[in-house]
């Protein structure tokens, strides 16, 4: 009976530990202040028109705060190299903002769960205007140009037949013919392939007028056949620059990539040179400028920064180069660790998150 007692007690406490353990958090901030540093690249974290720092990570360490009831102080910094410093020099309690986990940033510091999913892209200059559509037409015609060449060969072969024909010494009999030329023969191959058909020049005899019936509907197919070609590769080329741009893309490219960010560690990690920038609006002014031809950073990141500064211009290609996460990095060895996981793991889980992260990077 004393056994079972003790195996029921046991069991209850079992049961109110874990009960207690996976409790959703909510205490009363205390404490003294976590000092928070902020990578300063918006969405994520920036600084407010009032002063306020602000962004997505912002908006995400604010739910994780209350539910730890911790209290906080946050710090815009600047660029990546000194938010790890300042981590290993305990400096800060964590960092908040566009932090992707790479193995390079884990020998220095910890990660918690990860808060968002991301991945590294690529902003390339938009192709418009006169110039662009000039270039894209002669690419088609160049590619096409055995079909070209096939027309203007049975063009020229009808007009000499037309002229063979209906030369004075053929036509005797059948009235006077307007094709008495080769040069006539030839405008009027022209003419009826176009369907233009002035009737200025006309056929008299009956092979005349046979060699015209068949010239008539091979022109509607061969018009056809050129016009239908013509668009489907136009189609393909807008296809092409619309997709999502692969790693081979880049090789022998002028690229570009903001230091010790997650674009720059991934041209790294593939041996390409690029450009170093002290953050993505120098990077992508340069591409506008016509400097570079691609910027590789997280996708977040540059869809931002494209639509507010550079929408006319440049966009970002459709698709990621790699898939990355985003987490709360801390010192090594950092109590924080457990407690900011599980947080992190209820709020992101969250629909009412969901909904927020949709209006940060949209659906």
């Amino acid at each position: 009976m004393l056994r079972q007692l003790r195996f029921v007690v046991f069991r209850l406490a079992c049961g109110l530990a874990v009960l207690l353990g996976t409790a959703p958090l909510h205490a009363e901030p205390q404490g003294v202040p976590l000092r928070i540093a902020v990578y300063d690249v918006p969405p994520y974290g920036y600084s407010d028109r009032d002063g306020s720092i602000v962004g997505a990570s912002v908006d995400l360490w604010r739910r994780v705060a209350e539910k730890i009831g911790q209290r906080y102080e946050l710090s815009l910094v600047k660029d990546m190299d000194s938010l790890l410093r300042g981590l290993e020099q305990q400096k800060f309690d964590a960092a908040i903002g566009a932090i992707t986990i790479t193995p390079e940033r884990e020998e220095r510091v910890d990660f918690t769960y990860p808060a968002h999913r991301s991945g590294v892209a690529v902003a390339l200059r938009k192709e418009t205007g006169f110039l662009a559509a000039a270039l894209s037409y002669l690419s088609a015609v160049t590619d096409l140009s055995g079909l070209i060449v096939l027309i203007l060969a049975l063009l020229i072969t009808t007009g000499i037949a037309m002229w063979v024909i209906e030369r004075p010494s053929h036509r005797a009999g059948h009235g006077e013919s307007a094709v008495g030329t080769l040069r006539d023969g030839l405008y009027w191959a022209v003419v009826t392939m176009t369907t233009v058909g002035y009737g200025d020049k006309t056929p008299k005899t009956h092979s005349g007028r046979f060699i015209a019936t068949l010239w008539m509907f091979g022109s509607l197919v061969l018009v056809s056949l050129l016009s239908t070609s013509l668009v489907a590769h136009l189609t393909a080329d807008r296809v092409a620059r619309d997709d999502a741009v692969a790693t081979v893309d880049l090789a022998g490219k002028r690229l570009g990539a903001v230091t010790l960010s997650s674009g720059a560690e991934y041209l790294d990690a593939l041996h390409l040179t690029y450009t170093h920038y002290a953050d993505i609006p120098q990077a992508l002014a340069a591409l506008d400028a016509g400097q570079l031809d691609a910027v590789v950073n997280s996708v977040g990141a540059l869809r931002w920064f494209v639509a507010k500064r550079f929408s006319r211009t440049l966009d970002v290609s459709p698709g990621l180069l790699a898939p990355a996460y985003m987490a709360i990095a801390l010192p090594k060895g950092s109590a924080l660790r457990h407690e900011l996981d599980r947080a992190l793991v209820g709020v992101t889980s969250s629909p009412d998150w969901t909904a927020a992260e949709a209006r940060y990077f949209g659906p």
